[in-house]
């Protein structure tokens, strides 16, 4: 055990600390300026990964916590910091992380807050396991495949939890059986479900073909949760990827509804949609301002998903390329860009990297949004389109500071940075970086 002073937050959520002997330490909990008592869980020739055991001098920025659930729940990591204190730490991850990663010192940026602290979450996914009381829908412990009670949870929409309850209690009492990783026996992995405000999506998510009792279960969903619009099967065997599979819908249209910036979206149960619609709306205005009168004619969307930008920001472009590798993706990209009256979009179905390479057109302005694991060595093959504004939207700061700096590299400078707290109560943040190509 050690009594340690905790320096600062930084991405992964974790505090940071020096030990007696002067080596780092990587704390699961703690704020700046805290005294706390922690014991060694792992350590390297550089550093300690601690548990803290106590606080013995708490921050005058901590606050009550808002669940029940934290911090045994993984799906917070800040919820007792004070939320100005949270957009803080946000903009020094990503500040530290462009100095660390990308060599690139940022000037101040502006971190745009969340509307809604609580109830952002457009989806919810919960770990189905037994409980103490039989089956049971949670979360998982924070760096964990230990799933833990999340009632209460103040995350999602606010008819979620009382629809994550409706169906525990509807679930127990069929013949399912919760699914186990470690032994691979058992039935029923998920329930994730995905709202508008106004209706609620629900998937159930099994390890092969079979929902037992699948007659009943809608028999009594319809009867007992009528805010369910659509119910969904998803068949997925694969333990590392929730949100995928083949699905058929059990009832309903099979999609939601929803509104971004004047436009209309369906939404199919295993396509992304970011999960905060407020910042969402922020993001893309701040795209068309950004873009103004200066970003041309020609738009290329790279990870377009189901048109986000394509539809939204794409709507003052002559023309409009949108490339996903995801065949759900681009199905509801097709059917989202005719009920949006945008049929010249050119919809484009490749990895984005075999897109990169054999495209030779030209495009005024790039928007691209890949995962989290960002682009890598073969971004600087944007440089060949000729673009004069690029867009790099992010949730991961490691992986877009690297990927800046090799935009930099092939011709492009900073033109302004901005950050949205897309995930409030968490280390996460979403980044828009701007680059134009230097003349």
């Amino acid at each position: 055990m050690e009594e340690l002073r905790i320096e600062k937050l930084i991405a992964g959520g974790f505090s940071l600390a020096r030990t007696a002997d002067g080596k780092v330490a990587l704390l699961d909990a703690g704020y700046p300026g805290e005294v706390v008592e922690a014991s060694k869980k792992m350590g390297r020739s550089d550093f300690h990964t601690m548990k803290v055991e106590r606080v013995l001098v708490p921050s005058n920025s901590r606050r009550e916590r808002l669940c029940r659930n934290f911090p045994v729940c993984g799906g917070c990591d800040w919820q007792t910091l004070n939320y100005s204190e949270q957009l803080f730490w946000k903009r020094e991850v990503i500040r530290e992380q462009f100095k660390r990663v990308g060599k690139i010192e940022l000037e101040d940026f502006e971190i745009v807050p969340s509307p809604r602290e609580t109830n952002y979450r457009l989806k919810m996914e919960y770990v189905c396991h037994r409980g103490k009381d039989g089956l049971s829908l949670g979360l998982y412990r924070r760096n964990s495949n230990s799933p833990v009670s999340c009632q209460g949870c103040v995350l999602g929409l606010k008819d979620f939890e009382k629809a994550r309850s409706g169906f525990e209690e509807i679930l127990r009492k069929t013949a399912i059986v919760p699914y186990n990783r470690v032994t691979g026996r058992g039935e029923l992995k998920h329930v994730i479900l995905r709202g508008n405000g106004r209706e609620i999506m629900a998937i159930l998510v099994t390890k092969g073909e079979c929902l037992p009792d699948e007659n009943r279960i809608v028999l009594e969903v319809r009867k007992k949760l009528p805010y369910v619009s659509t119910l969904v099967h998803l068949m997925n065997a694969n333990d590392r990827v929730v949100m995928r599979g083949v699905s058929r819908t059990l009832f309903g249209e099979g999609v939601i509804d929803q509104e971004l910036s004047g436009r209309k979206f369906e939404i199919p149960p295993v396509a992304f949609f970011q999960n905060n619609l407020e910042v969402t709306e922020s993001i893309v205005s701040h795209l068309s301002n950004e873009m103004k009168d200066t970003a041309g004619d020609s738009l290329l969307d790279l990870y377009s998903g189901i048109g986000t930008f394509s539809i939204t920001v794409g709507k003052k472009m002559g023309r409009v390329t949108a490339v996903e590798s995801n065949p759900v993706s681009v199905k509801a990209l097709k059917a989202n860009s005719n009920l949006n009256g945008m049929f010249g979009i050119e919809i484009v179905s490749s990895d984005v990297i075999e897109f990169l390479k054999s495209d030779q057109r030209h495009y005024s302005t790039i928007i691209l949004d890949p995962p989290r694991s960002g682009v890598g060595s073969e971004i600087g093959l944007l440089d060949k389109f000729g673009a004069s504004m690029v867009f790099y939207v992010s949730c991961d700061p490691t992986t877009l500071a690297r990927d800046t700096a090799k935009l930099r590299e092939s011709g492009y400078k900073i033109s302004s940075v901005k950050a949205f707290d897309m995930f409030p109560q968490t280390w996460h943040v979403e980044t828009v970086v701007c680059l134009v190509k230097k003349r």
